[in-house]
Order: C-alpha cells, then structure tokens, then sequence
C-alpha cells in the first residue's frame, strides 16, 4: 500500500466546497417539490434552533465554570 500523503489546506478548502456547495446549487438550479416542508415556518423553525443552541451553550459554559472543577478535589 502506498504511503497517503498529507493534504494542504487548500486540497481540503475545495474538497469542502464540492461536497457542500456543488449539491446545494444544484438544489437550487432544479428546484425540486419538497412536500416535507409545506406549512413550516422555515423563521419559526430557525428561532427554535438558534434558541435551542443558546441554552444548551450557556448550560455547558455553566456545567464547566461551575461544577466540573468542584467535583474534582
């Protein structure tokens, strides 16, 4: 077997790039029927999330200031 050699960052800033941004335009290009998300409030629904990540971040920035070091001795 060959040895694999180390990528650049530039290698991995285009292999990102196609396996994200290639799928995404194509979704946009052809404009497929997505019946899944009728009747969502795609604004609701980014609230929730956004929301969501806050409290859980604050909790675990809460769980490490306070707790973790406690519980060690």
């Amino acid at each position: 077997m060959p040895k694999q050699q180390a990528t650049c960052a530039m290698c991995q800033l285009i292999r990102t790039y196609l396996l994200i941004a290639v799928p995404l335009i194509a979704l946009f290009w052809f404009q497929p029927e997505m019946n899944l998300l009728k009747g969502v409030s795609l604004t609701n629904l980014a609230s929730a999330f956004f929301g969501v990540a806050f409290l859980v971040t604050v909790g675990w920035k809460a769980y490490h200031e306070f707790w973790k070091d406690r519980n060690r001795g």
